[in-house]
Parts: structure tokens; sequence; C-alpha cells
């Protein structure tokens, strides 16, 4: 396991939250945009669509968020354990005994 890639993973994935919920506030803006301009059925429909298609974008910045949370915290926890495994198995020892630095 490399924690660093992990921690890349992490951020490229909280970015992608972030660019999601952006697109939600956008789309909840163009909804009212588009009921006003069209008006009528039509302009129902468009705004309900848009309002739709924002709480998609919604859940998927929380879900995405959620899940780059957990990747950092898998991440912290490989690191904390290692140091901890270290710890109480000390340096490798190498052949002939000399040691690993």
């Amino acid at each position: 396991m490399q924690p660093e890639a992990l921690d890349a993973l992490a951020d490229e994935l909280a970015g992608l939250a972030s660019a999601l919920a952006t697109d939600g506030d956008h789309c909840r803006a163009a909804a009212g945009a588009l009921d006003a301009a069209l008006g009528g059925r039509e302009g129902a429909a468009a705004g309900a669509v848009a309002t739709a298609w924002a709480d998609l974008a919604g859940v998927l910045a929380d879900g995405t968020a959620a899940v780059a949370g957990t990747v950092r915290a898998a991440a912290s926890a490989y690191r904390c354990t290692d140091e901890e495994l270290a710890g109480w198995f000390g340096p490798p020892a190498l052949p002939g005994g000399a040691g690993s630095c």
C-alpha cells in the first residue's frame, strides 16, 4: 500500500466533490431562470428538471466527499499501524547481522 497515492486520490476526490457541489448550485440557480424565462408548463417542467439535476449533483458531491474522507482516513490509519508495527519489531535485520542503515 502507498499512503501517498491514497492521499493523492483523496485530494482528487475532494476536488471532484467541490466541483459537483458548484455545478449543483449553478443548476439550482438556472432552475429559477428557466421557469421564469419560459413560463407556463414548459418553464415549470424545465425548472423542475434543473432542480432535480441540482439535487443529484448535491447527492453525488456529498457521496464523493464522504469517499474522499474515508480514503484519507484509511491512509492515516495505515501510517499509524505501520509506525506502531515498526516500533514493535525494530529495524529489519539483514543477513550476516548487518544493520539496515
